[in-house]
């Protein structure tokens, strides 16, 4: 797999398929929805942070990703602003991830009505 296939596959299949799992196990709220988008938002901007530093390996001969690593020289405050400073991928998959939570939760709250009546 390479760059672009994780930065547009990979990626946004993991924060929908993340969203699904939330919205199982979560009750739809206001508050839990903001939580989860917060979550989405900060997790979305790390993953990008780890594919632009090298922390993936692509199936390139003799690749080798620093996997964890891109973060270990990282100080407080330059933690901080990979987290806090926004991107169009951060905002894509932040998206997706509080579509699946919303699209999977509202299906299974309606589920269980139709179950009760």
């Amino acid at each position: 797999m390479g760059a672009i296939e994780t930065l547009m596959l990979f990626y946004p299949t993991i924060f929908l398929l993340l969203g699904i799992i939330f919205g199982i196990g979560y009750k739809l709220s206001k508050r839990r929805l903001f939580l989860i988008g917060l979550f989405g938002y900060l997790l979305a901007n790390a993953a990008f942070f780890f594919f632009r530093e090298g922390g993936f390996a692509g199936l390139e001969q003799g690749a080798t990703g620093a996997g964890l690593g891109v973060f270990a020289d990282l100080t407080f405050v330059e933690l901080v602003s990979l987290l806090i400073v926004p991107s169009g991928y951060s905002f894509i998959y932040t998206g997706l991830l509080l579509l699946g939570y919303l699209f999977t939760s509202i299906t299974v709250a309606l589920s269980r009505k139709n179950a009760e009546a």
